[in-house]
């Protein structure tokens, strides 16, 4: 049976083109939401001001306006406050695995291991936290690597379907003349074979 891979592949595709734009060229994708919102801003000021009866239509073409200003606003918030609520969530994560490490009985070293690596989650934490400027760069080519291995493992499991679909046509496509019959059933001109 044939295995459908097209949602892997869209999946993989997406994932690459996100994960480029935001590593490499961070500005386009400043652009795209401008782009969104300007688009979202004229729909609405052009269904508000040719609103039916009485205008009924413009309070809602002015909420629409004003979601548009704050979709072309989103990248400059996230640019500004990423790196504070990245930082928060590592020191929050940071915390809990140094507790975890304390309380939990573990063996073979892995407390030790639990607790260092709640230790620099807190520290990367309070450096995110305090230094936002740098760390929003940083943040951002990180989210772009994950999204471009995210992407890499799609394409990889494009690939192992690929393979496994072509093995299933080859085995599936006609018998063999090496195929043996062991049914124990014998046939017609076997017998008729013997009698002569």
């Amino acid at each position: 049976m044939k295995i459908d891979n097209s949602g892997y592949l869209f999946k993989a595709i997406l994932l690459t083109v996100c994960g480029v734009l935001l590593t490499f060229f961070p500005g386009v994708l400043a652009w795209v939401f401008y782009i969104i919102g300007g688009i979202v801003i004229i729909g609405s000021l052009l269904t508000g001001f040719s609103g039916g009866d009485g205008g009924s239509l413009f309070s809602v073409g002015m909420v629409g306006a004003g979601i548009g200003l704050f979709i072309m606003y989103l990248p400059k918030l996230i640019s500004t406050h990423i790196a504070g609520i990245a930082g928060l969530i590592l020191v929050i994560v940071g915390i809990v695995q140094i507790v975890r490490s304390r309380k939990k009985d573990f063996t073979n070293g892995m407390k030790t291991v639990q607790l260092v690596f709640g230790i620099l989650l807190l520290v990367a934490g309070i450096f995110f936290m305090f230094n936002p400027f740098h760390a929003s760069k940083i943040i951002r080519i990180l989210t772009g690597v994950v999204l471009l291995l995210f992407a890499a493992f799609n394409y990889y499991v494009v690939y192992v379907i690929n393979q496994r679909n072509a093995g299933n046509i080859s085995s599936s496509s006609g018998s063999s003349p090496d195929i043996i019959d062991t049914s124990g059933v014998e046939k017609p001109d076997e017998i008729n074979n013997r009698i002569e």
